[in-house]
């Protein structure tokens, strides 16, 4: 089978000597993946009823319903964490990430595979504070839009606010030059259109502006 280009660097960063619990598995072609080709023990999971549903029917599909198990849980609610496990949160966004992180079964994780569809200076600080840092993070353009991939483990960190926003481990990356222009240029058309009694956001986006556009300068010369 076939992964998009989000999902197949989503299986780089899990190793396959680690059982897997995917959270919002949508329709659980990742964790078929992982147990076709890495070997991996996963549990797929989702809130939603029609998800495990067409989850269910897709696993049957490939015949691994006694390799894969399914369970309708909301979050980490009705989950047990196995033992050598990792975490994976794809394609939602970081408040619903954070909510489901807000349980203490986190802690119970070797790895947390994260890919939020937004805010992720907030999410990189949430977890740092939350005694987690990064090992790795991953830039991928999918279907002509960028995506950042991070890996986390169990460990104190500590983010400036220009870390948490260009990404601690991307900083410095050739990798990251394209992506780091498109912020650009997102940020360059939102700052004239912020009132200036909105001084706060207009410096915010000032200041994303300036460190954006210093690390484009470092990577040039790499």
């Amino acid at each position: 089978m076939r992964l998009s280009a989000r999902l197949q660097a989503l299986t780089h960063m899990i190793p396959s000597q680690y059982s897997v619990v995917d959270i919002g598995c949508d329709h659980a072609l990742l964790d078929i993946y992982l147990t076709l080709n890495h070997k991996n023990h996963c549990i797929a999971s989702d809130i939603n009823q029609n998800v495990i549903t067409n989850a269910r029917n897709h696993i049957i599909s490939y015949q691994l319903q006694d390799q894969i198990e399914l369970i309708k849980s909301n979050g980490l609610e009705n989950i047990l964490p196995p033992q050598n496990a990792v975490l994976v949160i794809a394609g939602m966004g970081t408040s619903t990430i954070l909510s489901i992180l807000n349980n203490p079964k986190m802690y119970q994780f070797s790895y947390l595979i994260i890919q939020t569809n937004n805010e992720w200076e907030v999410l990189r600080k949430q977890l740092s504070l939350k005694g987690w840092k990064l090992v790795e993070e991953q830039i991928v353009l999918d279907k002509g839009k960028y995506y950042i991939l991070m890996k986390w483990v169990k460990g104190n960190s500590h983010y400036s606010k220009k870390q948490c926003f260009l990404g601690p481990c991307l900083m410095h990356q050739k990798e990251s030059q394209n992506y780091y222009i498109s912020m650009l240029e997102k940020c360059c058309k939102i700052y004239p259109c912020i009132p200036f009694y909105h001084w706060y956001k207009k410096y915010q986006i000032a200041l994303q502006i300036f460190w954006l556009k210093k690390e484009l300068k470092i990577l040039k010369k790499l």
